[in-house]
């Protein structure tokens, strides 16, 4: 006789990397590291801070902190951030394993989706790129994506923020190279929200930083850290070392040492402003020593990147990640191959805050048809994350006792009601050889240019008020 069980009705894949045990002994290791060898800051304001609160400093500028400081500083950080769009509506949450998926930035070359030409990079270009991840429905924030050569090196920072802000809706996630660059990208964001109390509340903008692996903080970096934690918005510290050259070359050595970085970097930003929004993250690639190159699409960076997001959620902070990223040089099989593994492995173990979408050759080169390509593969891991519903409405007792033995169900109402719940790709191919000859036989990769030429071509996203875009241009031309 079969017992009933009441159970959960879905039971959504997952994916978990390191014991309890494992991680413990990890972060042990980071507080050794903070305590034993300590951390180099550039920055005369931290080291009083950080003397003041009760680290200890030697030789000048080396800090070494004991564990209190590490737990008080964690206990303020928040568990939760939730980013809005440019309108002020709720769009990004960082909490749990909920996942958003965005571009990268800063790249130095493109890849022509006109003319398949590799070249740098211009300010159309780039205002392309932001109008492509508006019309993106599984592309859910953005980032500057590459660095034009077309403007003045000097307000690259600038006409980046000034153009995510006019040409998308959408979150921001902004780098800037200076102290006075960040606060300009804070009064852009501030203009268009209505203020900065309102830029606060909507917390539309993150800021990316890094320390300057291996165990330092530089002056420019600390700086914007303390800006952030002062204006109370959110910022991501985070390490971005090659493992066997400025980090450990141990997979485990390398997230010791990111984690004493990153500790360290929470430390200043909580003492700066206890409860300031902080998100977790490190990317720990290892240099291929046959090539002398990162690897973004390596099996041990999904380890790694793994690793960061359950370390993240056992201190119960947000979490960042990778995905949509590969080392090919152009939009490929090989591409396509390393975008399906990042993503599953991002929606797997559950990071909160997933960039370089678009990325080629480790970092240098944007594709836009590796950011199409990536929406497409976000909807289709998220009906895989879903799992199965097991459920009396799902097990179908009755209908196969109605349909009966050499029946079918086409034509059933359970059918009908329930068929649209798969997932319908729009650019996978799934029809039968003489239909898709019919359609013009086309590869992904032509539809995937199709669909980018598409977007850049109609797609109007929301415009600014013309007061708010007077507001960026006064900032702007003040900058230069």
């Amino acid at each position: 006789m079969m017992k009933t069980v009441n159970a959960v009705a879905f039971q959504s894949p997952q994916f978990s990397l390191l014991s309890d045990c494992q991680i413990q002994d990890i972060h042990l290791a980071a507080l050794e590291v903070l305590r034993e060898t300590g951390i180099r800051f550039h920055h005369t304001g931290a080291i009083d801070l950080l003397k003041h609160a009760g680290a200890f400093i030697s030789d000048g500028n080396l800090v070494k902190f004991p564990a209190k400081l590490v737990e008080q500083a964690l206990a303020s950080a928040p568990s939760r951030i939730i980013m809005c769009d440019r309108d002020g509506e709720p769009s990004v949450f960082l909490e749990g394993t909920k996942t958003n998926f965005g571009t990268g930035s800063d790249c130095l070359n493109l890849l022509d989706p006109y003319t398949h030409e590799h070249r740098k990079f211009t300010r159309e270009d780039i205002i392309n790129g932001y109008r492509l991840v508006d019309a993106l429905p599984n592309i859910h924030f953005q980032m500057s994506i590459g660095i034009p050569i077309d403007i003045d090196p000097k307000l690259t920072y600038d006409v980046q923020m000034l153009e995510m802000l006019s040409n998308s809706t959408k979150p921001i996630v902004f780098v800037t190279n200076d102290l006075a660059s960040c606060q300009r990208a804070i009064d852009m964001a501030a203009a268009v929200a209505g203020g900065p109390e309102a830029l606060r509340e909507q917390q539309h903008i993150l800021l990316y930083s890094e320390p300057s692996s291996p165990l330092q903080q530089s002056t420019t970096a600390v700086d914007k850290l303390i800006l952030m934690a002062k204006t109370e918005l959110p910022v991501v510290h985070s390490p971005g070392p090659q493992m066997g050259a400025v980090a450990p070359i141990t997979m485990a050595g390398g997230l010791v040492m990111s984690l004493a970085e990153i500790l360290s970097s929470l430390v200043i930003h909580q003492f700066t402003n206890p409860g300031a929004p902080f998100v977790f993250g490190a990317g720990i690639h290892h240099m291929d020593m046959s090539s002398m190159q990162i690897c973004y699409a390596s099996p041990e960076f999904q380890l790694t990147k793994a690793a960061i997001a359950e370390l993240g959620r056992w201190y119960g902070l947000p979490t960042w990640g990778y995905a949509g990223c590969s080392d090919a040089k152009v939009m490929d099989e090989q591409a396509a191959v390393e975008a399906m593994i990042s993503v599953m492995a991002a929606k797997l173990c559950g990071s909160n805050l997933i960039h370089d979408v678009g990325y080629m050759e480790s970092g240098l080169t944007t594709s836009f048809e590796m950011i199409v390509l990536t929406d497409e593969l976000v909807a289709m891991v998220d009906n895989f994350i879903k799992g199965i519903e097991v459920s009396p409405d799902t097990l179908m007792v009755e209908e196969l006792n109605t349909v009966g033995p050499g029946g079918n169900f086409l034509s059933t109402k359970a059918t009908r009601s329930h068929f649209r719940s798969y997932w319908f790709p729009t650019l996978l191919d799934r029809k039968i050889r003489a239909t898709w000859l019919e359609k013009g036989a086309t590869t992904l990769g032509q539809r995937l240019n199709l669909k980018v030429r598409e977007i850049i071509e109609s797609h109007q996203p929301k415009p600014l008020a013309t007061d708010k875009v007077q507001a960026l241009q006064t900032i702007l031309e003040k900058a230069s």
